[in-house]
C-alpha cells in the first residue's frame, strides 16, 4: 500500500525563503525521517500557491522552490513537487491564476525551473489547486480558481514527455462527483491520479456526506469513476490530538477521532480492504496519523 503524505512549505518573504511546517508534538520542525516512518512518498504543497514565492518568473519561482526540497528531502524521499495555483497571498484572497489560465505561460516556465535543478527522487507534479469545478468554470466565463482545459491537457503532455507523473487532489464534497470535474476527459487524460477528498471530517449538516451511510455512499461513486485513477483522501488534523482545527466537533476528541478512523472502516465497508495508493491530510502535525491509527485499532478491537 503506497501511502502518500502533503509535505507543507512555506515561503517567508521576511527571511526570503523556504521553511517546512511539518512537526511532531516533540519536535519542530520534523526531519524526513520522521516523514518516512510513516509515508512512502512526500507531495509538497504550497497551500494551493498562496504559500509559494510568486515573482511573475516562473523559472525562477520554480527552481526556488526545488531547491528547497532537494535540500530538505535529498534522496531519502520519493517526492512530487507543487505546481501551484494561487499567487502568494497570506490572506487567501486573490483566486486568480499565477499564470495564465488561456495559455499556460507561467507554469510551463516553472516547470522547466524545477527540472534544472537535478533530482533522482522527484516523480512528478501536483496540481496544487483544490477546486473541483476548474474546467467547468472556465467554460461558463469565470477567471477564479479557472483554467482552460485544453492549457492543463498540455501541461500533462508536458510533464509526461519529461516521463514525470501529474496528480491532482481536489475537494468534492457533493453528492454529485458526475457533476464535478473529476470524471471529465481531460482531469481523465491528464491525470496519472486523482485523489479526492470528501470532507466528511468537516461537514457540517449542511455538506455531504455528513453521515456514515452517505460517506459509503460517496465513496462508492467515488470509485465507478477513473478505471482505477480515483482514490480517497484520509482527512485529520490536531483536533484528534486535543487542539484546534477544522473538525465539525472539535473541541470533542472522541468524536474527532471516530469520524477520522471513520475513513479506514468505509474502506473496508465498500472496498473490502484499504485503498492504495492513498493520500493523508494530517494538519502540519505527524503524530494525528498515529493517533487516528490507534484509535482505529481500538475501534477494530485490535489493541
Amino acid at each position: 500500500m503506497d501511502k502518500l503524505g502533503l509535505w507543507y512549505v512555506r515561503w517567508d518573504k521576511s527571511s526570503n525563503a523556504y521553511y517546512s511546517r511539518l512537526k511532531t508534538l516533540n519536535k519542530s520542525p520534523a526531519t524526513v525521517e520522521d516523514f518516512k516512518s510513516r509515508f512512502d512518498i512526500a507531495i509538497v504543497t504550497t497551500l494551493e500557491g498562496f504559500d509559494a514565492k510568486y515573482t511573475h518568473n516562473g523559472y525562477a519561482d520554480g527552481r526556488d522552490l526545488a531547491i528547497f526540497v532537494k535540500s530538505e528531502l535529498g534522496t531519502k524521499i520519493e517526492y512530487y513537487i507543487s505546481l501551484p495555483y494561487y499567487p502568494y497571498d497570506p490572506t487567501h484572497e486573490d483566486k486568480n491564476g499565477r499564470g495564465n489560465i488561456n495559455t499556460g505561460d507561467y507554469w510551463f516556465d516553472w516547470i522547466d525551473g524545477v527540472l534544472s535543478v537535478d533530482s533522482n527522487s522527484l516523480i512528478g507534479f501536483y496540481w496544487d489547486l483544490e477546486y473541483a469545478w476548474m474546467f467547468k468554470d472556465y467554460q461558463k466565463g469565470k477567471k477564479e480558481s479557472t483554467i482552460k482545459p485544453e492549457v492543463l491537457s498540455k501541461i500533462a503532455a508536458y510533464i509526461h514527455e519529461k516521463g514525470l507523473k501529474f496528480i491532482w487532489i481536489p475537494s468534492a464534497h457533493t453528492y454529485a462527483l458526475q457533476n464535478t470535474d473529476i470524471p471529465s476527459p481531460t482531469a481523465m487524460r491528464s491525470f496519472d491520479y486523482i485523489f479526492v477528498q470528501s470532507n466528511y471530517y468537516m461537514n457540517s449538516a449542511e455538506r455531504y456526506p455528513v453521515t456514515f451511510s452517505q460517506f459509503c455512499d460517496w465513496l462508492s461513486a467515488l470509485k465507478r469513476i477513473g478505471s482505477g485513477k480515483t482514490h480517497i483522501v484520509l482527512e485529520a488534523d490536531e483536533c484528534v490530538l486535543g487542539g484546534h482545527g477544522n473538525c465539525r466537533c472539535c473541541g470533542n476528541q472522541k468524536c474527532c477521532l471516530t469520524l477520522a478512523s471513520d475513513y479506514y472502516f468505509v474502506q473496508q465497508k465498500v472496498l473490502g480492504r484499504l485503498d492504495n495508493p492513498v493520500v493523508y491530510y494530517f494538519g502540519a502535525t505527524l503524530d494525528v496519523v498515529d493517533k487516528v491509527f490507534d484509535y482505529y485499532l481500538t475501534r477494530m478491537g485490535v489493541v
